[in-house]
């Protein structure tokens, strides 16, 4: 396969658009709620022509704002005419009509409260992402550089007077560029971290966001009122944040929180169970506890994440475990 038919494969469809155009209308639309935005974060998670849609339709959307093109309005105004009255069947006219009644939806109907400035264009949204046990890193247009750790997806928007981050799963360390006029936040779904120039990484999931703060100095409010009290943290303060619960804060050595970021992972003691969740971030190939017995065996040592076979053999060598493999998992038993 060339270059370009790789490239080709990855381009959106004309579907695929079109539903990133209905999702863009819906998302700024006043009745958007709360399951609207989860069944958008899984639309986005399945192919990552999802998020290259989207991002284009966003970049897209603002560009037309800004120039106000009259001849657009018209076209949006009769496309709309025509969804609300067959809102099932979508679009049949190609992407830019579909484009143009999310534009008039973002809108609330009329152009003219974009011309009155009531409602400005959002900058671009950018979509950085890796896959299972890939690491990356990516420089910002501002010069902050974030290093996304294994299956994470984040959001980037760089406006005029504000960075915003929406780190919608996984994990990810920022070195932030200073700013003092665009103050850098990261959004998850418990925390607002903010940031002028630091070094900081944030852990988003299912249950909780972990803030390590290795440089500088970070300040994370909670998103609701109710869980948990705004803090600021100093080098080496860790901040786990979950709902309905008190904030924990520790300490966190520095050096083992950057392990991830050259493919190592570092365990003091943990036990054997929360060892094997994070060797399984890491891999499709993985490890599950056969015998719940053995869940609680301390696990100490500096490993390669994602390297199953060489994970399974030092568990073998160090601990009283036997593995059964079993090809796309390996099971541990005591021995």
């Amino acid at each position: 396969m060339t270059g370009d038919d790789k490239a080709a494969q990855q381009r959106p469809s004309r579907a695929v658009a079109m539903e990133a155009d209905r999702w863009l209308a819906r998302l700024h639309s006043p009745d958007c709620g709360a399951e609207d935005r989860r069944r958008f974060q899984d639309w986005l998670a399945r192919h990552p022509t999802h998020w290259q849609a989207y991002n284009q339709a966003e970049q897209l959307w603002s560009a037309a704002a800004q120039e106000q093109d009259p001849d657009m309005v018209a076209m949006a105004d009769a496309v709309l005419l025509r969804a609300k009255h067959r809102r099932q069947r979508g679009p049949r006219r190609g992407r830019l009509m579909g484009w143009a009644a999310s534009v008039l939806v973002v809108v609330g109907g009329g152009w003219g409260l974009l011309q009155s400035g009531w409602m400005a264009p959002e900058p671009p949204a950018a979509m950085y992402s890796t896959a299972i046990g890939e690491i990356r890193a990516f420089t910002l247009p501002d010069g902050s550089v974030v290093t996304l750790n294994t299956d994470t997806v984040l959001q980037v928007r760089m406006g005029a007077h504000a960075r915003t981050v929406a780190l919608q799963r996984g994990e990810a360390q920022f070195d932030v560029a200073p700013d003092q006029q665009r103050p850098f936040t990261v959004d998850t779904p418990l925390t607002q971290i903010t940031a002028l120039g630091t070094v900081f990484q944030v852990r988003n999931t299912k249950t909780s966001t972990e803030v390590s703060l290795l440089e500088g100095r970070v300040q994370v409010a909670p998103v609701e009122a109710g869980w948990g009290a705004r803090q600021d943290l100093e080098p080496g303060d860790r901040l786990e944040a979950k709902a309905g619960v008190p904030w924990q804060r520790t300490r966190v050595d520095v050096e083992a929180a950057q392990a991830w970021l050259s493919g190592r992972l570092v365990f003091d003691g943990i036990p054997l169970r929360q060892a094997v969740e994070e060797f399984n971030r890491y891999s499709q190939r993985q490890l599950r506890i056969d015998d719940p017995a053995i869940g609680d065996i301390p696990i100490q040592g500096i490993f390669n994440a994602g390297d199953t076979d060489s994970i399974v053999l030092a568990f073998q060598y160090a601990y009283p475990l036997s593995a059964d493999d079993r090809g796309t998992e390996v099971g541990l038993r005591h021995r």
